[in-house]
């Protein structure tokens, strides 16, 4: 039964593409209970890892050529297949050259930046379609208070509604077509 930190992951992508680059490196994966054990499958080195970012930080050092952090030390492991024998290391390679494995290490690092990219391009992708979401689903009157705004301007200032005598009448009705010809010059424009 897995842990809390490694019960669900396998559905961690960052998870996939650090699993892709330690098992191009040549290193097998175990996962336990509450650690995720690592053997290099050659020179039979190993590993354990408590927390999710020292083997994600692990990965990233495989991925850009870096020695990998230091790990604190527990107390060794003495009984458990492949953790104690260790095998000699292969012989060094000539400069210049290129073992097998380096292709496929590159290949393993380019998919796990493709998949951090695509993670985030979904992350932005939906941010926007969020806020998309948010403008269209805002109240839109579709232009109720302009016209309830252009009624009670007629109501109030039109020549033949005015109940007034005199200069008032004036007044309004000069009032009314100044606003009037504004409202008429908004709505030529196209704007409510």
């Amino acid at each position: 039964m897995a842990g809390s930190w490694t019960s669900n992951i396998e559905r961690d992508p960052r998870y996939r593409g650090a699993e892709e680059i330690i098992s191009a490196a040549g290193y097998a994966i175990t996962i336990a209970d509450d650690m995720i054990a690592i053997v290099n499958e050659e020179t039979g080195d190993s590993q354990r890892f408590r927390a999710r970012k020292d083997l994600l930080a692990f990965a990233a050092s495989l991925a850009s050529g870096e020695p990998p952090p230091a790990q604190k030390r527990g107390a060794k492991i003495r009984n458990g297949p492949g953790f104690s024998a260790h095998a000699a290391r292969p012989p060094a390679r000539e400069a210049g050259s290129r073992p097998d494995g380096d292709e496929d290490m590159d290949i393993a690092r380019l998919k796990a930046l493709c998949q951090a990219l695509t993670i985030e391009r979904d992350a932005w992708k939906a941010r926007a379609q969020i806020r998309e979401e948010s403008v269209v689903s805002e109240p839109s009157d579709g232009g109720e208070k302009y016209r309830a705004l252009k009624k009670f301007i007629a109501r109030e200032f039109h020549p033949d509604h005015v109940r007034a005598d005199g200069i008032e009448r004036l007044v309004r009705t000069e009032v009314f077509k100044t606003i009037w010809a504004h409202i008429e010059d908004i709505e030529r424009a196209g704007r409510p």
